[in-house]
């Protein structure tokens, strides 16, 4: 068996396990009201439960502080330079600040393990800890391996995931299972490790891409030892065409800012694929129950946050408007609240409109 190969290690912080999914959940719905999926869940032929992924992209537009910790000078030159190409991909800056706050703060301390947390959350991570580490870069090491690990994991840093753990990729893999296992206990991995970075795949909401791309900057080298028949992928080192247009489309540039609803408006729009939330604003000015829904062809799930806290779920629907589209009745108080829109299905798309109005009052009785 060949030595293994250096990739991302199972031990991250705000990564590894669900034990801080509340806090990673809370970092991401604060950052981006859109990190919030409700995916409708139903049994037998009852009203649908809801469960809550989470994507963890930062605002878009945003500046990211990135902070050095240690290493050397000449190492971190060169991570620099490569990192800033994520800025001609996505509508973000990355920041590199010798002192100060920063959100993505670099380590090459630990030795032997490269790794990144997942977009949002890294502002679960203390502060002064590592959110990324290098653990084999050098001033000698070749140009290609920091294109590879500096690419992939500033890909982890602005939230995506990686590629073979794309629900897509659910079968278009042929695991030898017994083999990986074997494999990756070399560098210290147990079964556990290999399930939870090698086999396991995301949910649809969660994932990078609608189909597998296996040419991403996301995916690890696949050895044909570790498979059953012929197939193997090689080393990525560039950006794939599926990666720069998920990022695009998730880092919109000359993107509006979020969309202000007003009571008795209707506003026209579409979803594009791989899971876009529409994500609106609505400023509620007189105690009433209100009726917000979407209308036109799309099935669509419609989330209510508030009153004044994007991270909180008030209320969600899929399919009590019309056809498929989703209706919320709700008694509502003043104060700001936030409507988001997304498909049933995070691999479709479609056009639908979006409304609130309020119900009238009766008439007061005379004397009354």
């Amino acid at each position: 068996m060949s030595t293994p190969c250096r990739i991302c290690s199972p031990y991250v912080p705000g990564l590894t396990g669900d034990a801080d999914r509340h806090a990673h959940l809370e970092a991401a719905t604060h950052e981006r009201v859109g990190n919030m999926r409700i995916t409708p869940i139903r049994s037998g032929g009852g009203r649908a439960r809801a469960a809550i992924e989470i994507a963890k992209l930062w605002e878009n537009g945003r500046t990211l502080k990135v902070r050095f910790l240690d290493g050397d000078p000449a190492v971190q030159d060169r991570v620099r330079s490569i990192a800033k190409e994520w800025e001609q991909l996505a509508n973000l800056t990355l920041e590199f600040v010798a002192s100060g706050p920063a959100q993505i703060r670099i380590s090459f301390a630990e030795k032997g393990f490269s790794w990144s947390t997942v977009g949002t959350d890294a502002l679960t991570v203390a502060d002064g800890e590592a959110t990324m580490n290098y653990g084999w870069l050098a001033p000698d090491t070749d140009l290609r391996e920091y294109q590879r690990v500096v690419r992939h994991e500033f890909g982890h840093a602005l939230g995506m995931i990686h590629e073979h753990q794309n629900p897509a990729a659910q079968g278009a893999i042929p695991w030898d299972k017994p083999k990986v296992y074997a494999y990756y206990a070399q560098q210290g991995w147990d079964t556990a490790d290999v399930d939870f970075n090698i086999f396991q795949v995301y949910s649809e909401d969660s994932t990078n891409h609608t189909r597998f791309d296996p040419t991403s900057i996301m995916e690890y080298a696949i050895p044909d030892a570790l498979t059953v028949g012929s197939f193997a992928i090689g080393w990525n080192t560039e950006f794939s065409p599926m990666d720069i247009d998920f990022m695009k489309r998730q880092y919109p540039r000359r993107a509006p800012a979020m969309t202000e609803l007003t009571v008795g408006q209707r506003i026209e729009a579409d979803l594009a694929t791989a899971g876009e939330v529409d994500a609106y604003h609505l400023a509620v000015l007189a105690a009433a129950t209100y009726i917000l829904s979407t209308e036109g062809p799309t099935d669509t799930v419609l989330t209510l946050h508030g009153p004044d806290d994007q991270g909180a779920v008030l209320a969600w629907d899929d399919d009590r408007g019309k056809g498929k589209n989703a209706r919320i009745v709700r008694k509502l108080q003043p104060g700001s609240y936030w409507l988001t829109v997304r498909h049933q299905h995070a691999s479709q798309g479609g056009t639908y409109s979006v409304g609130v109005k309020a119900i009238a009052r009766p008439p007061s009785a005379p004397g009354s």
